[in-house]
């Protein structure tokens, strides 16, 4: 009978909380209470967060272009580069 506890108990929590979960799309993290200083010890839970409906979907990832600014330095991991409009985005924009 022991046996059967363990498992009983798991199925049991998942039927209750399995509906609670369905709800929500998105889950983030959000410090509770006040900051500790050290994040070992700081509390963190999670909030349902709903897709807001005002929002207009998120394009397509080509909209964007990646350009050099300021001075090449030669080095790739030291060159400093941006995201600008690309140029069929802004076209289509105006």
């Amino acid at each position: 009978m022991r046996l059967l506890i363990a498992p009983l108990a798991a199925l049991s929590l998942l039927a209750g909380l399995g509906p609670a979960l369905a709800r929500c799309p998105l889950y983030l993290p959000m410090r509770v209470g006040p900051t500790t200083g050290n994040p070992e010890k700081d509390t963190v839970g999670l909030f349902c967060a709903q897709p807001d409906t005002a929002l207009p979907p998120a394009g397509q990832a080509s909209r964007y272009s990646v350009v050099p600014v300021g001075a090449t330095i030669g080095d790739v991991e030291k060159d400093s580069v941006g995201f600008a409009l690309s140029p069929v985005a802004a076209q289509a924009a105006r």
